[in-house]
């Protein structure tokens, strides 16, 4: 796919508005291609060939490949125009450097007062967040402009570079720091027994790390995300939680959040609903979860797009976890219509699995298949990772033995063992790998809840079966489903009672 396409493919609503403004100003015959152009290559039955859309563009002309370039290459650049134009001031970095293109532009044009007016409007900016590349470059020009415009003291610049320097070096010292903490806190016991703080400061004082470079906000939060990994690859989850709340409130109290900083902030947040769900917590994860919302709605929406997926899947997860199934449903089939999912592999995985699922829980099998299908129709399932692939056809086999398809069952399980091979050589997957085993004795057994080997084969498999785990990856947890059957209760009735242990 051409970057023209990527481009077009995933414009946010009012990008396109903004384009379409932007290119309001085109009175020629020629430039209204533009608009016609871009409506032909974000229709959804666009298919990327440039010999189709020539004819239509210029169905009275001939030898048209060049034109047909040309205004491909001017699409391109309007689009990247307006892009720019619209996101001028989309964060403080980008803000930085419009100043300093301004600030040339201006110098272009011989008027110094304002290239220098503008610069240090950008040397502002810079210096509040730590930007020292910019303010390289900044006094870099400042300095060159010295030699055009007397008025410029060119000394108080120089000292200042240097500073900047020296700052940077700092900074330089701190980002190899946090490489050196990361790997000597991987290597001690922090995910076992020891106390993180303790072990933190040890650290810190081993590598002879300065607390003014540990205080600098990136390294504080960097060091942070390096303890955040230990404990989870540890599945430490009881002080995961822990130290996230009060890793959160800590840098909270110092103001250690800033505009700058704020994705850092979501995703503490996002890994503190997380956390609490896989310990079960769910009130308290609905708090945070409408933390994260209200926190979304920030600096104009600033990070919304990047993080509203976490809330969307947290508002799911808590609903499907606590019997408010049709809550959850309404959700899910309201976030298939929205523009920013169409599309989006992961996305239309997760709607289309989560939405199978409610339909399941609710024992209305037929539409939980249906549902599912759409994966192979949309031709989702081929795009998706293999671990992604095996827990969907899990998924299928469940369904289409609670539909009583048992030929389906069998002839399905034969499929997986085949494709799957590779993976289920693996013990990560040990306990599907019996399951199918187990499935398929029982759909060859004309009545198999009455038979004593198989109740005795499904008994030991309950007995055998890995523990439970909220955020395991799997969609049926299948040592809870045989338990479901041999007492012949619901599936999610014995889901709902493990979710609230």
């Amino acid at each position: 796919m051409d970057s023209l396409v990527q481009i077009i493919k995933n414009l946010k609503k009012e990008e396109i508005r903004n384009f379409k403004i932007f290119t309001n100003r085109f009175q020629r015959q020629e430039d209204m291609k533009i608009n016609t152009l871009f409506d032909l290559m974000k229709s959804d039955k666009y298919v990327d060939e440039d010999k189709l859309l020539i004819p239509i563009l210029f169905p009275d002309e001939k030898s048209t490949t060049n034109a047909y370039y040309r205004l491909k290459n001017r699409l391109k650049t309007e689009l990247e125009k307006s892009l720019l134009n619209l996101h001028h001031n989309l964060d403080e970095k980008i803000e930085t450097i419009n100043f300093i293109t301004l600030s040339s532009i201006f110098s272009y044009k011989a008027q110094y007062e304002l290239s220098i007016h503008y610069l240090k409007k950008a040397e502002k900016t810079a210096q509040q967040n730590e930007f020292y590349d910019l303010l390289d470059l900044i006094y870099s020009q400042i300095i060159e402009l010295s030699y055009l415009f007397y008025e410029i003291d060119p000394l108080e610049f120089i000292d200042k570079r240097k500073e900047n320097t020296k700052k940077s070096m700092i900074f330089m010292e701190a980002m190899n720091a946090v490489a050196a903490v990361s790997y000597k806190l991987r290597k001690s016991n922090i995910g076992k027994t020891a106390d993180i703080d303790q072990t933190l400061q040890q650290t810190l004082k081993e590598l002879n790390i300065a607390s003014e470079v540990y205080k600098i906000p990136n390294v504080k939060i960097k060091i942070h995300f390096c303890i955040r990994n230990i404990l989870f690859q540890n599945k430490d989850f009881d002080r995961l939680e822990k130290y996230m709340i009060e890793a959160y409130n800590e840098f909270e109290s110092e103001n250690l959040f800033t505009k700058s900083t704020h994705t850092n902030k979501l995703k503490m947040i996002t890994w503190i609903i997380n956390t609490l769900m896989i310990n079960k917590k769910w009130n308290d994860s609905i708090k945070y979860t409408e933390l994260l919302h209200e926190e979304l709605n920030k600096y104009n929406k600033l990070y919304y797009d990047n993080f509203i997926w976490a809330y969307y899947q947290s508002l799911i997860t808590s609903y499907m976890s606590s019997d408010q199934l049709n809550e959850a449903i309404k959700l899910l089939e309201q976030i298939i219509e929205l523009p920013s999912h169409k599309g989006v592999t992961f996305y239309e995985y997760a709607i289309y699995v989560n939405l199978s699922l409610c339909y399941y829980f609710k024992k209305n099998i037929s539409e939980a298949i249906k549902t599912l299908s759409r994966l192979f129709l949309k031709d989702i399932y081929s795009k998706l990772t293999i671990e992604y692939q095996f827990a969907i056809s899990i998924l299928e086999i469940v369904l289409h033995y609670e539909n009583a398809n048992l030929d389906y069952v069998t002839y399905r399980i034969g499929e997986m063992k085949r494709q799957f091979r590779s993976l289920l050589k693996g013990d990560n997957f040990k306990d599907e790998k019996a399951f199918m085993k187990l499935l398929t004795n029982i759909s060859n057994k004309p009545d198999p809840m009455h038979d004593k080997a198989l109740l005795a084969q499904m008994n030991t498999f309950v007995k055998m079966a890995s523990e439970f785990q909220v955020g395991s990856g799997k969609h049926i947890d299948c040592g809870i489903w045989v338990q479901a059957k041999l007492d012949k209760q619901p599936y999610y009735t014995y889901l709902y009672k493990a979710l609230q242990a």
